[in-house]
Formats: C-alpha cells, structure tokens, sequence
C-alpha cells in the first residue's frame, strides 16, 4: 500500500468496524485489526506500546496480577488500573478507575468488555474506545499514526461516533464531556 493509498486517521476512524453490544450491564465491543495475536498482546499488555495508542498507560507491564496504576498523561493523578485476572497470553482483566477492562486478543482480533458504574456511559467509552482502537489497527499497519486520547478525540469524529453509539445503545443522547447541556 503507498501512502496516497493509506487512508486518514478520519476515515480510518469512520471505517472502522466495531461490533458493539450493550451485554449484562457492560459495553462489549469486537473489532478485527492489524497484527499477530503476539503483537496485539503486547499492544494491550506494555506500558510503551499502550502509551502509543491508549489512554491507559500503567506503571508496569499488565502480565502479572497485583496492583498497578495509570495516568493518560505523566502530570495527571493516577487513577487504579490494578490487575485482575490473567488467561496465558490472550487475555488480561484490569481496572481502569471506576471500569473493569476484560481483553482478550486473537490473531487479528480484538475483544474488550467494559465493566461500567453506570451503563449509560457505554456511549461514551464506545466511541473513545473506538478511536483509539482505529490508531491502533493504523500503528500496526505500519503507518505513522500518533496517540489521539482525550478532548484531541473531538477533532476526530469522536461527537458523531458517540451520537452512533447513543442510538444504538437506545441510550440518552447527551452532551460531550466539557460540554453544557
């Protein structure tokens, strides 16, 4: 693929195919992307790779149950991202603040299940989630594609994605964060 043939992050973004579901009270989302199971494990597992696509960026590897913390950013507070359980080298459960995070990884496959405190905010993960999963699968396509986390994930198409998702879930569709009702 040449680089007029790789598409945009936006687009990327937009493109992508994400299965999500609403499932006991927690977001599920399935989406297939770039890369080996091997690859993708690393991608949710170490703290370097995590901090090139993920807003949870933990003070040591995720492959070992115990206590770990996380910051999007190095000057914001911690929030827990302690580990919960482990299966091999395929899926991690962990804490994200008040979320529980379940991965699991195949072969060009992503799977997250997103433990929430209250399940109307599965809109609202679902599309940053979604974000940052399009830099990911663009990462390990080969394409030099930066973190996009936070209120950056606006410029992005993350209000339309989150409206989606809203519809979808047959959820309120309320304001972004930051953003007055």
């Amino acid at each position: 693929m040449t680089a007029e043939d790789t598409p945009d992050i936006d687009t990327r973004i937009r493109d992508l195919l994400v299965r999500a579901e609403i499932a006991d009270g927690s977001l599920v989302m399935e989406v297939d992307v770039a890369g080996s199971a091997e690859q993708l494990w690393r991608a949710i597992t170490d703290p370097e790779q995590l901090a090139r696509w993920s807003p949870v960026v933990p003070d040591r590897a995720l492959t070992s149950i115990g206590p770990a913390l996380s910051r999007e950013n190095p000057d914001e507070d911690p929030v827990a991202a302690d580990v919960l359980a482990l299966a091999a080298d395929h899926a991690v459960t962990h804490r994200w603040g008040d979320a529980t995070l379940g991965w699991v990884v195949d072969e060009g496959q992503v799977d997250l299940q997103v433990a929430l405190p209250e399940v109307e905010q599965a809109q609202y993960f679902a599309a940053g989630w979604h974000v940052c999963l399009a830099v990911l699968d663009a990462q390990l396509s080969g394409e030099d594609q930066a973190r996009i986390v936070g209120m950056e994930a606006m410029d992005h198409g993350w209000e339309e994605l989150r409206a989606g998702y809203a519809r979808e879930f047959g959820h309120p569709d309320g304001p972004a964060p930051g953003q007055d009702a």
